[in-house]
């Protein structure tokens, strides 16, 4: 077995959480700007577009937008205009871009999220065992000043969130990132998170291993993918092959 130096998280969905949901923001935004949709409208469509105009076979890269908080916000901003705009195609266009600037701002009030029950326990139980822990997500901006809010900031080396990069996961500069932060080796370090495409592939091609975190134990997932229920499972050692 080889002993585990570093952890790198996802964010949200394995970390913490939104509450309440992502699509109840954009209600709530789009109500401010008068315009009416609903939650369970928004969450109906689960072709997301948002992110094609930055798509590179790689992964997404949006580096321009990632050269101030201002700039990656009016990203936000127009990620939350075509969600929202799909819920609700007769909306007035001015309107969209005023529930789109106001989802983006309201998606950096820390106050929205809550860490997961486990979260915290987990990352001591790593402290504890000298392993290193690094939040690496495709998030906002201020989310190294959201996971200091929640009371987490202490326990991790570092926040990579993708708004300040300018990379998505899968991308491999954003775990080239993580390994920039770390002196463990890509071997020496586990990926945790809630997406098989960006979290488990994208760090498998890193030359890192990778769990998937599933707490409700019911997604269809490869059979080489291997699942956690609980933070607290993340392995402190790895198979040698």
């Amino acid at each position: 077995m080889m002993r585990i130096r570093a952890v790198c998280f996802d964010f949200d969905g394995t970390l913490a959480y939104m509450s309440p949901s992502h699509w109840a923001l954009y209600a709530e935004a789009a109500r401010g700007a008068g315009i009416d949709v609903s939650e369970a409208a928004l969450a109906a469509d689960t072709t997301d577009r948002a992110w094609e105009p930055w798509m590179t076979p790689l992964g997404p890269v949006h580096l321009e937008a990632s050269a101030s908080q201002e700039a990656f916000r009016a990203l936000r901003a127009g990620v939350a205009v075509d969600r929202i705009r799909a819920a609700a195609t007769d909306a007035p266009e001015a309107a969209l871009l005023e529930a789109g600037r106001r989802a983006a701002i309201f998606e950096e009030d820390a106050a929205r999220y809550v860490l997961f029950d486990d979260a915290l326990p987990a990352l001591q139980r790593l402290a504890d065992a000298g392993i290193e822990s690094i939040v690496v997500s495709n998030h906002i901006w201020a989310l190294p000043e959201i996971v200091d809010t929640l009371g987490a900031g202490a326990l991790f080396g570092g926040v990579i969130t993708s708004a300040r990069l300018g990379y998505r996961k899968p991308h491999p500069a954003i775990f080239a990132e993580a390994l920039r932060l770390t002196s463990a080796r890509a071997d020496e370090i586990v990926m945790v998170g809630d997406s098989v495409s960006a979290d488990v592939r994208g760090a498998e091609a890193a030359g890192m291993h990778a769990v998937l975190i599933d707490r409700e134990g019911t997604r269809e997932l490869p059979e080489d993918v291997r699942v956690i229920r609980s933070l607290l499972d993340v392995p402190l050692e790895w198979p040698l092959v």
